[in-house]
C-alpha cells in the first residue's frame, strides 16, 4: 500500500546527489535534473539532464537553494535530447558558464549544435502550446560538446573528478545513453521507465517515434549487468531496488504493448484504445492505493495518448506481421 506524496521542495539531497525539481507546468515531482558536486568539493558541479527550456528560472533557483552558484556549472550530461531532458542546456550554459561542457550521444549531438529541426518538429506537434510547454532551446558550440558512443561495456570518461561510464541504452530513443557514476548511481533518463514518489507502480515511457521493445529489453539487460546500487529516474527521483525495478519496467512495457496490439487487432480506433489503456492504468494505480494526486502525476510522466501512438507505430513498423489484415 502506498501513501500520498507530500509537496516536493525545490531540491532533495540523496547521499551526494541533489534532485532538482523543475516544477514543469506547476507539477512537482514529474521532471528532475540532478546536481552532482565536484569530487574536490570546490563549488563546481555537474548537471545530469537540464530540464525543459521553459523551466530555466526554476532550475536556477533550485541550484541556489541547494547551496551552489549557477556560474559554477562545469558540465551537463544528457541522457537524450528530448525537450524535457535537454531543452534548457544552451540557455544555462550561455547564461552562466560558456566554458561548461556537454556530453550527449553522437546521434543527438548535431541537434544540440543546431536545434532548429528538433524545435520545428516539436512545434508541429504542440502548436500554440509550444512556448508555454518547452520554451526556447539555444545552440551549443561544437567545441563544447563531446559525442558519446556508449558501446559494448560502456564508455568511460572523467568529469570534475568523477569516473563515469556511459552505456548506450536505446529503445525509448535511438540517441539514449545512461550514466553510471563511480559511487554506483545510474542515471537512467527514460531507459528505465517512470514512477512517482508515493506510488510503487512503474509506468512505461513509450512515446513515438523511436520505440523499439527489443532494443528496450537489451538496454534493460545492459543496465542490469552494470549492477548499479541505485537509480536516478528523470521521472522521478531515487530508486533503491534496481534489479526489481528493471523487472517491473520490462513487464509493464510488454503488458501495454500487448494491450495495444489486441485492441488494434480487434479493430478499435485510437480514441477507444487510449480510453482502454487509461482505464487499465488507473485501475492498477488505484489497486496499489495510489493517491489521486499521484495518479495525476503518473498521467503527466507517462501520457496514455503518447503511449498508444508510440506502441501503434512500433507494431506497424517493426512487426506488421502481428497485425490482423484489414
Amino acid at each position: 500500500m502506498t501513501t500520498s506524496s507530500q509537496s516536493t521542495p525545490t531540491f532533495l539531497e540523496h547521499n551526494g546527489v541533489f534532485v532538482l525539481d523543475t516544477q514543469h507546468m506547476g507539477f512537482t515531482g514529474t521532471i528532475a535534473t540532478f546536481l552532482v558536486p565536484s569530487k574536490a568539493n570546490d563549488g563546481r558541479f555537474i548537471l545530469v539532464e537540464s530540464g525543459p527550456g521553459s523551466t530555466v528560472k526554476t532550475i536556477e533557483k533550485a541550484i541556489q537553494d541547494a547551496g551552489f552558484d549557477p556560474k559554477a556549472l562545469g558540465a551537463i550530461l544528457l541522457t537524450h535530447i528530448h525537450l524535457d531532458h535537454a531543452g534548457a542546456t544552451g540557455n544555462l550554459i550561455q547564461t552562466h558558464n560558456p566554458d561548461a561542457h556537454v556530453y550527449v550521444h553522437e546521434r543527438g549531438a548535431k541537434h544540440m549544435i543546431d536545434p532548429s529541426r528538433l524545435m520545428d518538429s516539436a512545434r508541429r506537434i504542440y502548436k500554440e502550446k509550444m512556448d508555454m510547454l518547452w520554451g526556447e532551446m539555444l545552440p551549443i558550440e561544437a567545441s563544447k560538446l563531446t559525442a558519446l558512443e556508449g558501446g559494448e561495456g560502456g564508455e568511460s570518461f572523467e568529469v570534475l573528478g568523477h569516473t563515469i561510464k556511459a552505456y548506450y541504452t536505446p529503445g525509448h530513443a535511438s540517441h539514449h545513453v545512461s550514466f553510471l557514476f563511480d559511487d554506483g548511481t545510474l542515471f537512467t533518463g527514460d531507459s528505465a521507465g517512470a514512477k512517482v514518489n508515493g506510488s510503487a507502480v512503474v509506468r512505461p515511457t513509450l512515446p513515438p517515434p523511436d520505440i523499439n521493445l527489443e532494443l528496450y529489453d537489451q538496454s534493460l539487460d545492459t543496465m542490469r549487468q552494470s549492477q548499479p546500487d541505485r537509480l536516478m529516474l528523470t521521472h522521478y527521483g531515487q530508486v533503491l531496488n534496481p534489479q526489481e525495478h528493471f523487472d517491473k519496467v520490462s513487464a509493464a512495457n510488454h503488458q501495454w504493448a500487448q494491450l495495444i496490439l489486441d485492441d488494434l487487432n480487434a479493430g478499435l480506433e485510437d480514441e477507444a484504445i487510449i480510453n482502454h489503456l487509461h482505464e487499465v492504468s488507473i485501475a492498477e494505480l488505484a489497486a496499489d492505493g495510489t493517491s489521486q494526486e499521484d495518479i495525476v502525476r503518473h498521467g503527466v510522466i507517462s501520457n496514455d495518448t503518447m503511449s498508444v501512438a508510440g506502441l501503434k507505430r512500433y507494431w506497424e513498423k517493426h512487426h506488421p506481421e502481428a497485425l490482423v489484415s484489414s
